[in-house]
C-alpha cells in the first residue's frame, strides 16, 4: 500500500469517526423516561427543549371562603421532533422522595423547531413549600375510583 493511499485511508476514518462524534453530541433528550430538572434551568425530555428561565409562581385562588396559594409553571418550550405534535407532560415536585405537587403542563401543537409558551397549572395542587426535586414525566391520567 502506498503511502498515499494510507492517508487517504486515515483521513476517511478520521471523516468517519468526526461524523460519528458530531451525531453523538446532540444533547436533546429523545426519551419518555422520567427526568430530574432544576427550577428555572434549560432542560430537554421527549424531543422537546424548554428554555432556561421558565418559573414556579404561586396563584391566590378563592377557595369558597379561603384563599389557596396553588403552583403554576410557565416556561418556553420548542419542539425538536420532525413530526408536528403538542406537549404533555407532568412536573412533580417532591421532598424526601415523596409527591408534594403533580402539575399537567401543555402547549398547544408545534411544527418542528417551533416554540411557544407551555403551562402547567396546579388547580389541584398546593405550593409547595419545601420540595428537594423537581422530575418531568410522561402525563399520566388517574385511574383509582374516588
Amino acid at each position: 500500500m502506498t503511502r498515499a493511499a494510507r492517508a487517504l485511508g486515515a483521513l476517511a476514518c478520521l471523516g468517519l469517526l468526526t461524523g460519528a462524534l458530531s451525531a453523538c453530541g446532540d444533547d436533546l433528550n429523545t426519551e419518555t423516561a422520567p427526568v430530574e430538572v432544576e427550577l428555572g434551568e434549560a432542560f430537554s425530555w421527549n424531543s422537546f427543549a424548554v428554555e432556561e428561565g421558565w418559573e414556579l409562581n404561586g396563584i391566590e385562588r378563592s377557595a369558597g371562603a379561603d384563599e389557596v396559594t396553588t403552583p403554576e409553571v410557565k416556561g418556553t418550550i420548542t419542539n425538536r421532533s420532525e413530526e408536528e405534535r403538542a406537549a404533555l407532560f407532568e412536573m412533580v415536585f417532591s421532598a424526601d422522595g415523596s409527591p408534594v405537587a403533580t402539575l399537567s403542563c401543555s402547549a398547544a401543537t408545534m411544527l418542528e423547531d417551533q416554540s411557544q409558551q407551555f403551562v402547567c397549572p396546579g388547580l389541584s395542587a398546593t405550593m409547595p413549600e419545601d420540595y428537594d426535586a423537581v422530575v418531568v414525566q410522561e402525563f399520566s391520567r388517574d385511574t383509582t375510583p374516588s
